[in-house]
């Protein structure tokens, strides 16, 4: 398992596509950023670069296609099986990489947003440092749901085109849901919604609670990915 993980974030810090895509998120939330009304909404530059986070979702969309289903593609995948490691430990190996991926590209805009408003003489965040604390863990956890989904595509159907466009599809459909009638009911389940109410103080549950439905999803979405990568043809 070490040696997969070693391989693997070598593969990530020395990928192109990642540099890519984050730095496109770090230039695009800085841009969205500028929206006066959101900032307005929120309790400070960190919540407001919060608001715009589920926008970016479409990056880890893609950066999964390239990270993930490329290997499936280039047969990277088989290789590590036909090698001798165990299929679960080459897919906790991928997971953990590209999650950590996911994490970094829409986590650091969100950062880097909150430290440059602090020195522009702007909040941070106007809130205390235990619910800081506590709401960090909710972006977490949601970002690490969030990116389950575009992983269980890579898993479930083995190339970059229908990795890339059923979590768009998805994407989209949640963008739907969440301006309809019930919003603040789904948006309490999805991940994508969970962000957007964090970002104005209108969760309506505890983030204890949240963090659970984001568990929920990881370990479902995961075991499914499993499941369908342990019927993988390795010939």
């Amino acid at each position: 398992m070490n040696n997969l993980l070693k391989c693997e974030m070598y593969k990530l810090w020395h990928n192109r596509s990642f540099w890519v895509m984050l730095l496109f998120s770090i230039v695009l939330e800085s841009l969205m950023i500028l929206d006066s009304h959101v900032v307005a909404l929120t309790s400070g530059l960190f919540y407001a670069s919060l608001y715009n986070m589920p926008l970016l979702y479409l990056l880890i969309t893609i950066f999964a296609a390239l990270f993930v289903g490329e290997d499936f593609v280039n047969r990277t995948l088989h290789s590590f099986i036909s090698a001798g490691h165990r299929r679960g430990a080459v897919m906790v190996a991928k997971m953990v990489t590209y999650l950590v991926a996911s994490v970094l590209i829409l986590l650091v805009p969100l950062i880097i947003d909150g430290f440059a408003g602090t020195f522009a003489s702007l909040k941070f965040a106007n809130v205390s440092a235990m619910k800081m604390l506590s709401d960090c863990l909710v972006v977490l956890f949601s970002i690490l749901a969030m990116g389950m989904l575009p992983l269980l595509a890579s898993f479930f159907f083995r190339d970059v085109g229908k990795t890339l466009l059923i979590p768009m599809i998805a994407f989209f459909l949640m963008i739907f849901i969440l301006n309809g009638d019930s919003t603040k009911i789904f948006a309490t389940i999805l991940p994508m919604g969970q962000l957007r109410l964090l970002s104005v103080n209108q969760l309506p549950i505890s983030n204890i609670s949240v963090i659970g439905i984001d568990i929920l999803w990881i370990v479902g979405m995961f075991a499914i990915a499993y499941i369908q990568f342990d019927k993988l043809d390795i010939k």
